[in-house]
């Protein structure tokens, strides 16, 4: 089975256990909400009007019973004024509305009916009283009154006291048990919500325990084997059991690696091949440029020979053909000289730590002459201290300087200044001067070996110093470019890789 159906199949059940618990919770949620609204609606205002009319009932008899005793005084008698015209008709009103709220089979519906209708009855006696015991002067008026006390009010105040009684236990049972089922409908969401949580870590467990079985360890195993590759061991290979998507990733890894295996093959041999060449033609260079040098050598001595010999003999044409002959034998002497170094550039690949401030000196100590003579001024930031190739740094650093102290303008005196900067793995070196300059479409061809951009009766040189510096930086693992404008000076930058072993 495919890791991504076993994720889907877990979170599906970990979804349809979350949706049956919100199913649950909503149920019984709506049911303790009806119970809440049962007990606010119905109970707890049925509970607070027999209170009140409890405490009512036996206000007005103990008021009644003074009166009949003879209390006079007006608030006694403004008081049951207002209770029978105000708050008696109040919960006469109130006990009718819950009454009428109640099925027709319910209990509390003829406890309540026969409240009210006692009520009323307590009403209309109280406003008899009320008109016997007006009429003070008349003895038999509050004999009667006296009568109707200990008859008819003191049995319906009892009535009612009674049905109130009976009310009152009657709904606080109701309270009671909507109470408790309110309480049994919060435990059972508790309870709901206890499962599905344990429910939930379970199956986190399991759906983390999957992952790490099933994807963590394939993936180390992937992640060991390309780092076993990015070292080399090109052989190595990960095996990982099933049909899953990881199965498919390390097919297709072994496949890449095998691939990748056969194209380095066929990289290395074409490279040993690129080399056997590079040396073959290095070899050839040097044989053809040393043995070059003989023949120049040797036509330069009869050259001079002649001119000793026959000067006299020799009419003016021929002279400034010989002289031609000469000239062209010393260039082609300083060409050969010129491929013969650049062949012998990286010879020695021994890596050694070289001290770029001495080398400048050097430098500056070999072309004294020259740049005291051309009033030139050479600068230098102090130079750091790296590994590299001795003598190529040192022909590097000198083809630039010879490269401002050549190209310079009529009337202005060379200035060549040395800065660097730190860039994490690599040395930027940057070689300013104040010459003339050239245009940005020969940036790249300047690096060209034998390419010249000036005529050579102006400006000696092979158009080899610039593709040396090149060939020096490349194998210092860096890069070298030009910025500049025509006439105003030239600035080369270069890079040098800091952690340089080998070449």
């Amino acid at each position: 089975m495919k890791i991504s159906h076993k994720l889907i199949l877990a979170f599906g059940v970990l979804i349809l256990v979350l949706l049956v618990e919100i199913v649950l919770n909503q149920v019984i949620s709506n049911r303790a909400t009806q119970t809440y609204q049962t007990l606010q609606s119905e109970i707890n205002p049925a509970v607070t009007i027999l209170n009140k009319y409890e405490g009512i009932n036996k206000e007005l008899n103990l008021l009644i019973s003074n009166r009949v005793n003879g209390d006079d005084r007006i608030s006694s008698i403004n008081r049951i004024k207002g209770i029978v015209e105000v708050e008696l008709t109040y919960i006469v009103t109130e006990l009718t509305t819950l009454h009428d709220a109640l099925a027709e089979d319910h209990a509390n519906r003829h406890h309540l009916a026969t409240l009210i209708a006692n009520t009323d009855d307590l009403i209309h006696t109280t406003i008899k009283f009320k008109d016997l015991l007006n009429i003070k002067e008349q003895e038999n008026k509050t004999n009667l009154a006296r009568g109707l006390y200990n008859t008819d009010f003191s049995n319906l105040t009892y009535s009612i006291d009674k049905s109130i009684k009976q009310l009152d236990i009657n709904y606080n049972r109701a309270f009671e048990s909507y109470n408790n089922e309110l309480a049994n409908n919060l435990k059972s969401v508790s309870r709901i919500i206890l499962f599905t949580g344990a429910f939930g870590v379970i199956l986190a467990i399991i759906i983390t325990f999957q992952i790490t079985f099933s994807i963590s360890s394939s993936i180390h195993k992937l992640k060991i084997a390309a780092l076993k590759m990015s070292k080399g061991n090109l052989d190595e290979r990960i095996k990982v059991k099933g049909q899953n998507e990881l199965a498919e990733l390390g097919s297709a890894f072994n496949k890449m690696a095998n691939a990748l295996k056969k194209s380095f093959t066929a990289q290395e041999k074409q490279i040993e091949e690129i080399q056997s060449v590079n040396k073959e033609l290095e070899q050839f260079v040097y044989v053809a440029s040393h043995d070059l040098q003989e023949p120049l050598r040797t036509m330069t001595s009869y050259i001079n020979l002649i001119s000793e010999l026959y000067i006299e003999q020799l009419d003016n044409n021929t002279l400034k053909y010989m002289t031609h002959v000469e000239d062209a034998s010393a260039r082609m002497k300083t060409l050969i000289k010129d491929l013969l170094d650049y062949s012998k550039i990286g010879k020695e690949k021994t890596v050694t730590t070289v001290d770029l401030n001495a080398i400048v000196n050097e430098i500056l100590l070999d072309h004294e002459l020259i740049i005291k003579d051309s009033n030139a001024t050479v600068v230098f930031d102090p130079l750091p201290t790296l590994n590299g190739l001795q003598m190529e740094l040192k022909q590097l650093f000198q083809n630039l300087i010879n490269n401002g102290l050549k190209f310079r303008k009529e009337g202005t005196d060379p200035y060549i200044e040395i800065t660097i900067e730190d860039q994490s793995d690599f040395w930027l070196f940057k070689v300013k001067d104040n010459g003339i300059g050239m245009d940005e479409k020969y940036f790249e061809r300047v690096f060209v070996i034998f390419q010249r951009l000036h005529n050579r009766n102006d400006y000696q040189g092979t158009g080899i110093g610039l593709s040396i510096c090149k060939k020096i930086v490349d194998m210092h693992k860096g890069e070298i470019w030009i910025e500049s404008e025509l006439n105003k000076g030239c600035t080369f930058y270069f890079t040098i890789f800091k952690k340089l072993k080998t070449i």
